[in-house]
């Protein structure tokens, strides 16, 4: 695991080392001018890059690349003080999925990250994944592989297992102490294996949070985010009540559990309202 607080440029898994290494990617700059690749998106603060880097087995070895740049007077106070860049969205990023390993979370494989921050206030960072190879982000993977109609979990037990696993996966987040921000289905990745068990992560971790107090509000927003994007005609009411039974550990409702299924409701409402419904 990298020790995510130290103030260094670059940090890589010695596994993947020689990898990078044949690919030119050794340090910071390398990282954060390369296009060899496919860039996704493309924003004024930030890029996503598809990597295909050649194995030395003969295949490709998929990765994702966040390239992050920002400036502000803050960072530039921070410059001038000569103290690290403690919190570069790059670093943020690898740190969360480190403690998410830490806490039992599955998420993405850390490849590599860095941080540099230049004396006019400019913070660059970047941080690189291993691709989930053969997973299908939730939303997708519901729409593919269950019938419409609502389906029921009693009816149908792959359904039952995959929402319970997705529920394990939201309170053992929750329980540690972590929101998301951003806890919609296609931030869950999803792999079905032979035995019928389904593999979950949970990917995009550059805002996640860790809270000790006020929580309440936090976790609200996450289930209403992943109750917004779920495909009502593949996901029912009764399959949203057992998730939320298995989310919370009870076969039974008690009155606090009824307060946030209202509370979630209640903000998933001003989601469609504002938001429409999910594509």
């Amino acid at each position: 695991m990298p020790a995510t607080g130290q103030p260094r440029e670059v940090w890589i898994d010695e596994e993947f080392v020689p990898l990078l290494d044949a690919a030119g990617l050794v340090d910071f700059d390398s990282f954060m001018e390369t296009e060899r690749g496919r860039c996704l998106r493309a924003l004024e603060d930030r890029e996503n890059w598809r990597l295909d880097l050649p194995h030395p087995d003969g295949r490709a070895a998929g990765m994702y690349l966040k390239k992050h740049h920002v400036r502000s007077w803050g960072w530039w106070l921070r410059a001038r003080l000569g103290k690290s860049p403690r919190r570069s969205p790059g670093r943020v990023e690898a740190r969360n999925i480190v403690r998410l390993d830490r806490s039992g979370v599955a998420a993405m494989r850390l490849v590599a990250f860095g941080d540099r921050l230049h004396a006019d206030g400019l913070l660059e960072s970047f941080v690189v994944t291993e691709e989930l190879v053969g997973y299908t982000q939730l939303d997708h993977f519901l729409r593919r592989r269950f019938a419409t109609g609502g389906a029921s979990p009693g009816r149908d037990l792959a359904l039952a297992r995959l929402l319970a696993q997705v529920a394990d996966v939201a309170a053992q987040f929750h329980q540690a102490g972590f929101n998301h921000r951003d806890f919609y289905c296609c931030h869950f990745f999803i792999r079905e294996g032979a035995d019928g068990i389904f593999d979950v992560r949970l990917i995009d971790l550059q805002r996640v949070e860790r809270r000790r107090w006020l929580r309440w509000r936090w976790i609200v927003k996450d289930l209403a985010q992943l109750a917004y994007s779920a495909p009502c005609e593949r996901v029912g009411p009764t399959a949203r009540l057992a998730f939320i039974k298995r989310y919370l550990g009870v076969r039974k409702l008690r009155p606090r559990d009824k307060r946030l299924i209202r509370a979630v409701l209640a903000k998933q409402m001003r989601m469609e309202q504002h938001l429409g419904p999910h594509p």
